[in-house]
């Protein structure tokens, strides 16, 4: 059912740029057979590709990981551009809706019907027309170039050139002899033919240079297929800290086939899983709790597992707990947690800008935490842009992130209990 969802949603907004396309190509080109043929067999062919890419996935396994990668970016920049497109051509339709619907409501009207197609029949008023036409056409070529040149953008240049972002998180449970304490986080990797080793080894390279205490990766090691986990395996054994490498299982990992398999060559790189467990990370004879939990899309299966992977830490140790969806922090607060650190959203992917806090992309429809810092109550939460894609392989002002934690310790804030988000 959801790739049915998917197909339909992408395929409708293809056909809206299509029948726009069509109207383009004859405005341009008029009296040309060649153009309205050209448009009709680029959308043909890309509507095949997009069927065979929801229904029976990109044959990855047929040929190398490179080459894959290099065939499936045109398509993945044109799924990109009309997406784009066809969401800017939805807004406009709304805009203007009020506009259409007055003038057919005032054409079926004798007097104002009589009154308009006077105005609209003066000289003046066609010249009007034929300029607001034409800058219209013109516009609307400028969003088309925009869209599909931000979709080149994304995929050869903007999921490169990570970004390291510090933070400091303020707990009012962590003792003095860990004041300071450093934490590297590293976020859905989503290892793959558009996350290669060799891209692997550079984000390995970037969050050991930390320096951190302790690094931890809360979850989507691999994208779609199991077999992608041994070069993520291969990259992440170089990982090391001083108190360990920890991680969680993310959904990516869950919807590969095989899980377990996930499970067991993760743990084997030495990227310790936590699956609903806990261990102490103890440093100059003081410590704190580090908890985990599988992915899982239900609140009250995530409360389940935090009381699972919580039940053995006594009242007073402070409590971080890796989550992979940064959905739980409600869940979590209940349970006395006084960090989260989760991904999943990837920063938004694809974000058109931001708005004080807010940022605009459409990964927000699904989740109010997109990336940074948030509280609630007590309990704070960081959530990170990863450095992986999914769906398209492309980032637009949202660069791959690893991020340097410092845990401070801090008396208990005055109060309040709203999301705050200080990204």
């Amino acid at each position: 059912m959801f790739r049915i969802t998917i197909f339909v949603v992408v395929a409708g907004l293809q056909y809206l740029c299509y029948r726009h396309a069509r109207t383009w190509a004859a405005r341009r080109f008029p009296g040309s057979r060649r153009a309205a043929t050209l448009v009709n067999a680029f959308f043909s062919l890309f509507a095949v590709t997009l069927f065979v890419a929801v229904f029976l996935g990109m044959a990855g396994g047929a040929l190398p990981g490179w080459l894959t990668a290099l065939l499936a970016r045109p398509f993945y920049i044109w799924l990109g551009g009309t997406i784009g497109l066809g969401l800017a051509l939805i807004v406009w339709m709304i805009v203007t809706a009020p506009l259409r619907l007055g003038r057919a409501i005032a054409l079926r009207i004798p007097r104002l019907g009589r009154a308009y197609r006077a105005i609209t029949a003066h000289r003046g008023a066609r010249r009007f027309d034929a300029a607001r036409r034409a800058f219209l056409f013109h516009a609307a070529e400028g969003v088309a170039v925009a869209s599909f040149g931000g979709a080149t953008y994304g995929v050869f240049r903007g999921r490169y050139g990570y970004q390291y972002t510090d933070s400091t998180m303020e707990l009012a449970t962590l003792p003095r002899e860990l004041d300071g304490f450093t934490i590297g986080l590293l976020s859905d990797i989503h290892s793959s033919s558009f996350m290669t080793r060799r891209d692997m080894d550079g984000y390995c390279r970037g969050v050991m240079s930390l320096g951190a205490d302790l690094i931890v990766v809360p979850g989507d090691f691999v994208n779609s297929q199991t077999s992608e986990v041994y070069p993520f395996a291969e990259s992440f054994s170089a990982l090391h800290a001083p108190c360990g490498v920890f991680g969680v299982m993310g959904n990516h990992d869950f919807y590969a086939g095989d899980p377990e398999r996930v499970a067991r060559e993760v743990d084997g790189c030495g990227v310790r899983l936590l699956r609903n467990d806990s261990v102490f990370i103890e440093r100059g004879g003081a410590r704190f709790a580090l908890a985990g939990i599988d992915d899982v899309g239900r609140r009250e299966t995530a409360a389940a597992y935090m009381r699972r992977a919580l039940r053995s830490i006594p009242d007073g140790t402070p409590r971080i707990l890796l989550s992979h969806r940064p959905y739980f922090i409600g869940e979590a607060g209940l349970e006395g947690v006084d960090l989260v650190l989760s991904g999943h959203t990837h920063g938004g992917q694809i974000v058109l800008g931001q708005i004080g806090g807010i940022t605009l992309t459409p990964a927000a429809l699904a989740s109010p935490y997109i990336w940074g810092k948030y509280r609630l109550g007590r309990t704070q939460m960081y959530v990170s842009r990863g450095i992986g894609t999914v769906g398209l392989p492309m980032r637009i002002n949202c660069p791959p992130e690893i991020t340097k934690i410092t845990l401070r310790a801090a008396s208990p804030p005055p109060g309040g209990s709203a999301d705050a988000h200080g990204a």
